[in-house]
């Protein structure tokens, strides 16, 4: 046996130090990922791994995909409205500061500020001065305490009654519709306590907001068995109501209602009128004689410049109230008249503006609100100043809708 034999090693194992036979160099390079078997399988490593980076970047195009879906839905949609607001309590019986409101065809929230001017509206402002200036100092009136609006708000549980005719004005026999037909006398809830207005007038209004219904009444009195009333008239569906009084029912002489134009307690307290103002004059146009709003009329002047009742009269909308020696409440006045303007609504003794009574206000609370609200200005002095020679008539009936009467 040669050397070469016993030492078993061969030709191979004699290539030196740095290299080994071809078998074991192959296990090895395959061990290490170097060698014939490694190149062998590298394509198919990399498809595998094609195939994850594939799945991945899908999967994250997908998700991509699916969020911008999502927030283009989101985005695209309008925003969800917010709830309605609970629906606003109605008054009840008793409360306080609290007035009916009108339909769209509320007669006392026009807007007069571009309103065209009567034809003859400088000879009837004359008129109307004529009617002011020699009468308390020159001063028109502002009626708080008599001659005005009693205002109750009643409900379900407000007593009723029928109120009895009383033929004060001798028309020797009952109207109709008092008790029968629309019966407008008949199932009146009349609180207990109630009181009617200072003077001979003595009317009161009642409001019920739960059935949308309003009565007024004139010459309303306590009878043996509850109410007598000499006129007056209900308003049904007062909600959408124009604000007056199918004719010939209701207090004033015009048919319009009287709490729709009187300025009310809270709206001196806080010297903001945000409606046309009640006005009675001495003598307005002859009954026959009458301007919408306005239903029917009671004046007396035949004259072609007497102003009828219904007119509206608005003082000069340019006219800088601010720098006008007014009183606060006078100054609410006078920028009420420049946008909503006064209303004709009656015939009086002397020419006054309307104001809430403050009769159901002392009965609750035990506190006339009128003094503090003047300011220790008298009534008679509250319109002291009033630029009555800055005010306009204007245009017959404007305002009027197409389907109004008369």
């Amino acid at each position: 046996m040669s050397a070469r034999q016993e030492n078993g090693r061969g030709d191979a194992s004699h290539e030196g130090p740095a290299g080994e036979d071809h078998a074991t160099r192959g296990a090895v390079d395959a061990e290490n990922g170097s060698g014939p078997d490694h190149v062998s399988n590298a394509p198919g490593r990399d498809a595998s791994a094609r195939k994850r980076s594939a799945f991945i970047i899908g999967s994250v195009v997908v998700v991509l995909l699916a969020v911008l879906g999502l927030l283009a839905t989101f985005l695209g949609r309008p925003p969800e409205p917010p709830p309605p607001p609970p629906p606003t309590p109605k008054p009840t019986a008793g409360q306080l500061g609290a007035y009916p409101s009108f339909g769209p065809d509320d007669v006392f929230r026009v807007d007069l500020t571009g309103a065209p001017v009567a034809p003859r509206s400088p000879a009837m402002i004359d008129n109307l001065r004529s009617q002011i200036e020699p009468h308390y100092g020159g001063i028109a009136g502002l009626n708080t305490h008599q001659y005005n609006p009693v205002l109750y708000v009643v409900d379900e549980s407000t007593p009723r009654t029928t109120v009895e005719f009383d033929d004060c004005q001798d028309k020797g026999s009952t109207p109709p519709g008092l008790f029968d037909g629309a019966k407008h006398f008949v199932d009146v809830p009349v609180p207990e306590d109630a009181r009617t207005s200072v003077g001979t007038d003595s009317t009161i209004t009642l409001w019920s907001p739960s059935t949308d219904q309003l009565w007024e009444f004139w010459v309303m009195k306590r009878a043996d068995k509850g109410w007598s009333a000499c006129w007056g008239g209900r308003i049904d569906h007062v909600s959408t109501s124009p604000g007056y009084f199918p004719a010939p029912y209701g207090v004033s002489a015009s048919g319009l209602v009287t709490t729709g134009s009187m300025i009310t307690v809270e709206e001196a307290r806080r010297k903001q009128i945000d409606h046309a103002i009640g006005i009675a004059l001495i003598s307005p146009a002859r009954w026959d004689r009458f301007w919408y709003p306005a239903q029917r009329s009671d004046g007396p002047d035949a004259s072609p410049d007497a102003i009828p009742e219904g007119a509206r009269l608005r003082l000069d909308p340019n006219l800088d109230v601010d720098s006008l020696q007014l009183t606060p409440l006078g100054k609410a006045v006078a920028k009420a008249a420049q946008k909503y303007g006064f209303i004709v609504v009656d015939t009086a003794g002397s020419v006054a503006v309307m104001a809430e009574s403050g009769i159901p206000w002392k009965q609750k609370t035990g506190t006339d609100p009128w003094p503090k609200i003047l300011g220790g200005t008298p009534t008679y002095k509250q319109l002291e100043n009033f630029p009555w020679d800055k005010v306009e008539v204007i245009a017959p009936n404007y305002g009027k809708p197409s389907t109004a009467s008369p």
